[in-house]
């Protein structure tokens, strides 16, 4: 028997900033403002970008994306841009996406999935770029994406628009530039000279993001014309970091995890919520001692890329675990920290107790 010290349960009686209620019409309202180019609309295919990452409201999102480009006169696809996410293969990737309800049965328009790409150019600094050939092969693309904190750096552009469109757009080959510079120079300024590029060629129409709030519920939507892109993606973040979720500890002896997974995260668990990880000890993130993952979501399929950062997991996560997908994220990331193998143990009780004693607490 396991005997613990008193627990209270802790709950967030409302968000920082309640969603939006009517998601489509502040979305249409956020891409009316931009003043897009209707002439590069009208009449045109338009690419919209859609990534792994579960995002809130995600096939709704896309959906009312899609209804606004078909009232420009433009005829919208999705294109998976992901990097090398869904095992980096073509059909990997349309399955992410239906199993977030993006087909073309929900949202209205094709879904077109390749692992192609088109060399656009390199950077001064000789990074190659790439995009997605059915995006590049389309008359414009608008990019989507959400603004929030990036796992692995901190900057004034981290994980949004500026990313979907060097590693998302780029699939594996752009996502693994991106790596290999990040550990020639910082993460920042390699996206930014990268997004410089796919700028540069004229195929991206426009963007939006959303932020989220602590509740996992959209509550900004902005969007830009291209040349402004990069400055909205840089306010957004502002606001994404004041709402950022925390653990309202800074010492912690042990965490347990319910899920983790790609589609909470690209390291698997927030490596800034967990304090593991690239960023592990930064400022504001706690000292964890010990942490216990239960189990992998359904949408990562195996891909249980992050487990590194965990001590224990439970043999629930230990069993659905693709280790080729795990090893191919971890080879594109130039990361091998996050696919290694923690202890696994087949109860909670048997991991707990064995946590609870490894921390001296011997009444167990």
């Amino acid at each position: 028997m396991i005997t613990l010290p008193p627990m209270h349960r802790l709950q967030r009686m409302a968000p920082t900033m309640p969603g939006i209620q009517d998601l489509p019409a502040q979305i249409h309202r956020a891409l009316d403002e931009a003043q897009l180019d209707s002439e590069r609309l009208s009449g045109k295919s338009i690419a919209l970008t859609v990534g792994s990452r579960g995002i809130a409201s995600l096939q709704i999102t896309v959906q009312a994306a899609c209804d606004w480009l078909k009232k420009q006169g433009a005829s919208p696809f999705v294109v998976p841009a992901m990097g090398s996410h869904g095992g980096a293969t073509e059909e990997g990737q349309r399955t992410v996406l239906k199993d977030y309800g993006v087909t073309e049965e929900r949202i209205g328009a094709p879904v077109r999935s390749s692992m192609k790409t088109v060399h656009l150019g390199d950077t001064p600094e000789g990074y190659a770029v790439y995009m997605d050939r059915n995006a590049h092969e389309a008359d414009g693309v608008l990019l989507f994406n959400r603004v929030k904190p990036h796992t692995n750096f901190n900057g004034k552009i981290e994980s949004g628009l500026v990313k979907i469109m060097t590693v998302g757009l780029g699939k594996e080959e752009g996502a693994k530039v991106v790596h290999l510079g990040s550990r020639q120079a910082d993460y920042e300024p390699v996206l930014r000279s990268m997004a410089e590029v796919v700028l540069g060629s004229g195929k991206i129409v426009g963007g939006f993001g959303v932020v989220e709030n602590e509740e996992h519920q959209v509550a900004v939507v902005r969007a830009a014309r291209p040349g402004t892109i990069i400055t909205m993606e840089e306010q957004a973040l502002e606001t994404a970091k004041e709402l950022y979720a925390r653990l309202p500890f800074k010492n912690i002896g042990l965490l347990i995890v319910d899920e983790m997974g790609k589609d909470i995260s690209g390291a698997g668990m927030d490596t800034k919520v967990v304090g593991r990880g690239w960023v592990a000890g930064g400022e504001g993130m706690p000292e964890i001692r010990l942490v216990y993952v239960r189990d992998v979501t359904p949408a990562s399929e195996g891909n249980a890329i992050g487990m590194g950062y965990a001590d224990l997991i439970h043999e629930n996560l230990y069993r659905k675990l693709d280790m080729e997908k795990v090893y191919v994220n971890a080879r594109t990331s130039l990361e091998p920290g996050g696919a290694r193998m923690p202890m696994h143990f087949p109860t909670d009780a048997r991991a707990i107790g064995f946590a609870l004693e490894s921390m001296g607490c011997t009444d167990i």
